[in-house]
Parts: C-alpha cells; structure tokens; sequence
C-alpha cells in the first residue's frame, strides 16, 4: 500500500552551502510575505519564475552571472548626524534665491487690484465717459481722468468740477470729496436698485471742501428749521450742530435737546425731487452706511426744510464737519510718507535685504524685589534689627 506521508525534516539534505551570518541578517523577511509567497510557489511552480522575471526591469544592467545590479542614490550624512536621500548632484545645485520684499508686497497688492468699470456721467447726465476704478479709487482721480480724456473742454461756468452722487432711489445728491474713496459710496447703495449714479458737474462748493481749506476744528450752527417727524408732518425744532452731532430741541434754551445722529457715519444731502416742505430749500442727513444696519429706518435719513440762504449755510456747515471728521479718522488719506529726521537716517547701503531698524539700549532696570543682604527684613518689621 502506498503511503502518503511526508519525509521528516532531519531526512532532508540541502546541498546549498549555509550562508554568512551577516548575510542571513540582511537577507531576512517578513514571515507573512514568506510564508504566502511559499504557499504560491508549491501550487504554481512557474509563478514564482515569472515573478522574479518581473521584479527585474529590462533597463536593470546584469552583470555576467546573471544577477541584476540594482543602483542606489548616494546618500550624503549631514553634520547633525541626518541622512539625506538626495544625490550629489542636488546638493551640489544651489537653492532657488529668495525674492525681496518689495517684491512680493507688489505681487499681493496686484493680485488684489481689481478694476471695474464705473459709468460717470457729465453735466446734464445726456453724455457720460467710461473710468476704470479699483478699491482704492478716489474721487479726485476720477477727476483728472476725465480731464486728462478732454471732456471738460466744451463746458462753461463757475466753480469747479467735482463728483457728485445721485441717490435717485431717495430723490437727493451730494458732492463727493476728492479724498473719499468711491468703494465707500458704492457700499451704501442698495444693490436690488442700480439706480445710482456717479455725476461730474461744475459747483462753487469744490473750493470750500478741498484738501487745502479743511477747518482746524469742528464748525458750529444754529438755528430753527423745519423737521419732518413724519412722512407729510413738518415741526418747528431748534437744530444745532454742535460735538461732531446734530441736536434737536424745541427751545433755543438746549433742555429738552436730544441728539439726532452723528456725522462720523452721516451726510448732508440735498433734496433734488419735488416734495411738500414748508419752506423753499430742503435738505436731509442721510447715513453713509447701508440700509440693512438700522433696525428702524426712521432713523436712517432726517429731511429739514428752510429757507434758501440758511439751507446752503446748513450745507457748507454740515459738510465741513463732516470733512473734518474725515480728516481726523482717517489721517492716512491726507498725510504724506513721514521723513525721518537726518540725523536719525541710518547710512544708505547697496544691500536691498531685510535691516533691523534703530533701537535704543535700555537703562538698566531696578530689581522688583528690594533685597538688603545685610538685613532680610524690611524695617518696621518685628524681625527687624
């Protein structure tokens, strides 16, 4: 009968010679890998032929025997001991220069340039020219732009040409100064209605509120006028312009005053649209900030009414103080790079690298703590000597 058990391990005889124990612990393998690699081999024979054929790659030199020479990448030991997997040729290639920080302040600043084109309209609104404008456009710019195409050539008057905006969804308009930035104009607007415009025209108000003539305090003005409490319902109030704010009260007296806004986010606009006001000139506060941020609207334009020559003295008043507001918030808009002084002016070197700028070295500080080592106790102290 024949049998089919194994022959024991102690009957079989390797004709390989035992290797190197160095080489026995580099050879070594995971045992999982071995064993299932093993498992394939005993039911395919030509599969583990076929597996070595593909483990070496056609472009892998043999040298005589047959064996393939497999070339490894040099590795560099660094001073801290740390390996490193690169070749000696990218070592030896130099890194990539780093650029300035000009340059890189100049790249931001480009890649968050935008620029949008504005329609401006000119005079009567029947002739308009296309500007270009970006975030940081103001509206002085976009006078001199227009200027520098030729369009003021053919208008007469007096004054000088300043941009105007025309709110037509509340019926009113104001200059613009040339140092406000028309991103903060167009913040207010309503976007569900494009009905807003940007309009150049000649007005004897371009002198009162340029950049030269800004007031060194805060305007003051008083004086009765009519104030619409509601839509239709006009009351006879005390209006003074007084602390940055208008102020209301029924008296001249000032006891029952009570603040109707502030100019650091309010405007003096001038009614454009045909109303019934008790008095022949109107004009209106309006906010420079958005609808949406006013739970009640009321409180979001203010429209009084008088006669003509105290309305434009209203007018000039108002926008004074508001352009001084402007002025003292945001100084960055009017102040030029400050020099430094030339004695405090470090020697200019070729260099265009990063430079520490001047410090001064301290005094020296007092201890916190006042130790006498001759007597550990403060005196006063019972432990005191």
């Amino acid at each position: 009968m024949r049998s089919f058990h194994r022959p024991g391990s102690s009957q079989k005889v390797s004709d390989t010679p035992p290797l190197p124990i160095s080489a026995e612990a580099r050879l070594t393998r995971s045992t999982t890998r071995g064993r299932a690699r093993s498992t394939a081999s005993r039911e395919d024979p030509s599969s583990t032929i076929a597996s070595q054929a593909r483990a070496i790659p056609i472009s892998t030199p043999v040298d005589e025997s047959g064996t393939a020479k497999v070339e490894r990448k040099r590795t560099v030991k660094s001073a801290d001991g740390i390996r490193s997997a690169r070749t000696s040729t990218e070592h030896s290639r130099p890194p990539p220069p780093l650029p300035a920080p000009a340059e890189v302040i100049a790249r931001q600043n480009h890649a968050k340039l935008t620029l949008t084109q504005q329609r401006v309209f000119i005079g009567d609104r029947q002739r308009f020219v296309v500007v270009e404008i970006s975030s940081s456009t103001s509206a002085g710019e976009v006078v001199r732009m227009v200027e520098a195409q030729g369009a003021f050539k053919e208008w007469r008057g007096s004054g000088g040409w300043m941009l105007f905006e025309i709110a037509q969804d509340f019926g009113m308009e104001r200059p613009i100064r040339s140092f406000e930035l028309l991103s903060d104009v167009e913040a207010s607007w309503n976007k569900d209605k494009l009905v807003n415009v940007f309009l150049l025209k000649l007005t004897p108000l371009a002198s009162i509120l340029s950049r030269s003539a800004l007031p060194s305090s805060s305007p003051t003005h008083s004086g009765y006028v009519e104030w619409e409490s509601k839509r239709g319902k006009w009351n006879k109030r005390y209006l003074m312009l007084k602390e940055h704010s208008l102020w209301l009260s029924k008296r001249d007296n000032g006891r029952d005053e009570i603040m109707l806004c502030s100019l650091s986010n309010f405007d003096a606009y001038q009614i454009t649209r045909l109303v019934r006001a008790p008095k022949d000139f109107t004009f209106a506060v309006k906010s420079t900030d958005n609808l949406s941020f006013f739970e009640n609207t009321a409180d979001y334009l203010h429209i009084f009414s008088c006669k003509t020559d105290a309305g434009e003295k209203w007018m000039e008043k108002i926008l004074l103080a508001r352009s001084y507001i402007l002025h003292q918030e945001r100084n960055i808009l009017f102040k030029a790079p400050a020099k430094a002084h030339p004695k405090s002016t470090p020697p200019q070197t070729v260099s265009t690298g990063l430079s520490r700028s001047l410090t001064k070295r301290a005094g020296a500080t007092q201890p916190l703590v006042n130790v006498n080592p001759g007597n550990l106790f403060e005196p006063g102290s019972l432990l005191h000597r």
